[in-house]
């Protein structure tokens, strides 16, 4: 399998970290620039957007979501569990990471094409910042056990505030607080996020050194 990433989008990272903890020893990783539009990344998904995983079949998959659900089923790893799609607070923090994930990066590409800030750009903002409120208040209620436990909601979560902490650090440092360090401090993902840090992708190491740092 080869999976097509670079090495600060949040999806890739969360897809990789899914990877590892579902032990794919045979991944290939593939490092890209999408924005320059790669004909081999055009081949496995025609909208050029990583991460895409292309199986050694010839099926191609697409979205990170999609991607790491797949992983999660085909190699149902103890560490990492699926999501209940009963569990209404479960679905409920799914979401909550993905649209932080979403409009935290999709603030940033803006900035590629639109100079000064836009309505946009401004309405993605302002939503990190009642997101990280929301969180700060629920982290610290009666129901907080639902951000601790090990399925692919909360890696989403993990990986999407400490997004918002790297590229908008105005915004997370008014807007968290002690219960969200919490949450990063004692999240069941700690290790193997720190095995797929930002400062660690940077060097665009492969599959094979990533999984001899241990998880």
């Amino acid at each position: 399998m080869k999976l097509y990433l670079n090495e600060t989008s949040p999806f890739s990272r969360v897809v990789t970290a899914t990877a590892l903890l579902s032990r794919c020893d045979a991944l290939q990783l593939m490092w890209v620039d999408p924005w320059q539009s790669p004909e081999e990344l055009e081949q496995v998904n025609p909208f050029c957007i990583i991460p895409a995983l292309a199986l050694n079949d010839g099926v191609s998959l697409s979205e990170s979501l999609c991607i790491c659900q797949y992983l999660i089923a085909t190699y149902q790893p103890e560490a990492l569990l699926a999501v209940d799609s009963q569990s209404a607070l479960e679905i409920s923090v799914m979401g909550l990471a993905k649209t932080m994930m979403e409009s935290a990066f999709r603030t940033v590409a803006l900035g590629r094409f639109v100079e000064g800030d836009n309505a946009l750009s401004q309405r993605g903002k302002t939503g990190l910042v009642k997101a990280l409120q929301k969180l700060e208040a629920e982290a610290g209620s009666a129901g907080k056990d639902v951000l601790f436990q090990p399925n692919l909601a909360t890696l989403y979560l993990h990986v999407a505030v400490e997004y918002v902490q790297f590229r908008h650090s105005e915004i997370f440092h008014d807007a968290a607080g002690d219960n969200i360090a919490f949450f990063l401090e004692n999240s069941p993902f700690k290790q193997v996020l720190q095995t797929v840090s930002l400062e660690r992708l940077a060097a665009k190491p492969d599959f094979k050194t990533l999984i001899s740092a241990g998880v």
